[in-house]
């Protein structure tokens, strides 16, 4: 491939799947990157060469993730996915909210641990520090960031 935007929408791909993630997925959310209208399933299935119900179903898990929306067009019953508004932000408090989730479930399993178990509890409350510092940072990131269109 030579054509720059097919490599970045590609290279999207490789990016979401090297993170565990459906590669679909990642070129789903590179095509929403790159062009700035809304996308019909039927039309992100055609221009990714994807079966449709692949489409349906990873454009699902990225609305899930909340970096993408269903929308409407006046006067098309097709429903259309587009980006979330301040895509990047969103993805910052999303990290940030899973980091604190992350954070009081380790704490919460580091009180269960008897007292006399001091290194294993300091370990842990150790890692849970870990995570509730990945939130915050997260956060004040998502502060920092530009809006996006």
């Amino acid at each position: 491939m030579n054509d720059p935007i097919e490599n970045f929408i590609e290279m999207m791909g490789l990016i979401y799947q090297a993170d565990g993630a459906p590669r679909i997925a990642g070129r789903i959310f590179g095509l929403l990157l790159v062009e700035d209208e809304p996308h019909s399933l039927q039309g992100i299935a055609e221009r990714l060469q994807v079966s449709k119900a692949s489409a349906s179903t990873n454009a699902r898990l990225l609305a899930e993730k909340g970096v993408i929306r269903l929308t409407t067009k006046p006067g098309v019953r097709q429903d259309f996915y587009e980006l979330v508004p301040d895509v990047y932000r969103q993805m910052a408090i999303k990290v940030s909210a899973r980091m604190k989730q992350v954070s009081d479930q380790i704490t919460g399993a580091r009180d269960a641990i008897p007292a006399e178990q001091s290194v294993a509890r300091e370990r842990i409350a150790n890692l849970a520090e870990c995570y509730r510092v990945a939130s915050e940072t997260s956060l004040a990131w998502a502060e920092k960031l530009p809006p996006s269109k």
